[in-house]
């Protein structure tokens, strides 16, 4: 109900866990919530959402508090993080094989003391943020979860909304699954999905387009081993595709790794259309925006929705924040009705 705190878990406190954290002090010591996309989703403001555990597998953090992480990890401002002094950084699961580029220690539990350290942060909402490529060890995340209780975020690319066994578990004990794989508030893939939904709505018949994505987080970096990058364009392709009602050519997908990009990711974009008499439009255009912030509008307002839904006894609409905020949910829909839906459901 209206009032009440929303206690999330953060699992993986990397590049868009710092920034989301950040965020979450930074609106809380400001008058205005300029920047905002939705000040209320759900009866919740962000004023609303606690942070009660936050898991990682790296040594450097693992046991430390998370005001400290943040400032040696975060992006280096005057927010002030004393809200997290008192909350400290536990060991999470890797079930997984490291990436091969990875060279810190790792320091890790196993799935029952996971279980029962998530059940002790009593949070309402696990947001899993690990690496792109940890397939087994995001299942894992979520099978705990499910053990504990707790509703699931799937922001990384893993494939777990395939699983309905998986989600209709999560709905019978009246929790939330929700994924798979962010669409950032102003990415790549939505910037391309609206030139798309403008094209068409205009008249013009869509030929083929393409994305290329250069970033420099160590997301990107995970992304760059070669099925990992084939499955991460055929989801966004898959996704993009899903804007208009006929086939066109297109490509979309990261192409790049550049370490001195950091948080940010450069995207190029050609589209071919045609109108009047085959009259042919062509566009151009480059675009560069950072990867933390763009997620963190989203992931606020889903995490808000999850335990709205889960308030309203209401699982099921588990499609519709899916839809809204991920690239591969169980039920496609084109951007603007994905985002008609939501609203319509959960900004009140």
């Amino acid at each position: 109900m209206a009032g009440s705190r929303i206690r999330v878990a953060v699992i993986g406190l990397g590049n868009v866990a710092c920034t989301i954290l950040q965020g979450i002090a930074y609106y809380r010591s400001l008058n205005g919530k300029r920047g905002l996309w939705h000040e209320r989703v759900g009866n919740y403001s962000i004023d609303d959402v606690e942070i009660v555990g936050a898991f990682d597998i790296d040594a450097r953090k693992v046991g430390r508090s998370v005001h400290d992480v943040l400032k040696e990890f975060g992006h280096g401002n005057n927010i002030s993080m004393d809200a997290y002094r008192d909350l400290k950084v536990s060991a999470g699961m890797m079930v997984d094989e490291p990436p091969e580029h990875w060279s810190m220690d790792i320091v890790k539990i196993d799935r029952d003391e996971f279980t029962e350290v998530l059940k002790g942060c009593m949070a309402d909402v696990a947001l899993n943020l690990i690496s792109s490529s940890l397939d087994g060890s995001s299942l894992a995340y979520a099978e705990a979860s499910l053990k504990a209780g707790v509703s699931f975020v799937n922001a990384t690319p893993s494939i777990l909304q395939s699983n309905n066994g998986l989600r209709d578990a999560f709905r019978d004990k009246g929790l939330l699954m929700v994924g798979d794989d962010l669409m950032s508030q102003f990415g790549g893939t939505v910037f391309h999905k609206g030139i798309l939904q403008l094209l068409h709505r205009r008249g013009m018949v869509v030929n083929s387009s393409y994305q290329l994505d250069v970033g420099g987080s160590s997301d990107t970096r995970n992304t760059m081993r070669e099925e990992v990058r084939a499955r991460k364009r055929a989801i966004k392709t898959a996704s993009i595709n899903a804007e208009l009602p006929y086939e066109f050519g297109i490509t979309a997908g990261t192409t790049e790794y550049t370490e001195f990009l950091k948080d940010e990711r450069v995207s190029y974009y050609w589209f071919y259309a045609e109108g009047f008499m085959g009259s042919p439009v062509r566009i151009d255009v480059m675009m560069r925006s950072s990867d933390g912030a763009n997620a963190c509008n989203v992931l606020l307002d889903v995490i808000r929705a999850v335990k709205y839904a889960r308030d309203k006894n209401s699982p099921e609409l588990d499609e519709v924040i899916s839809a809204y905020g991920f690239k591969n949910p169980p039920k496609v829909m084109n951007v603007v009705d994905a985002q008609q839906r939501f609203e319509e459901m959960f900004i009140v």
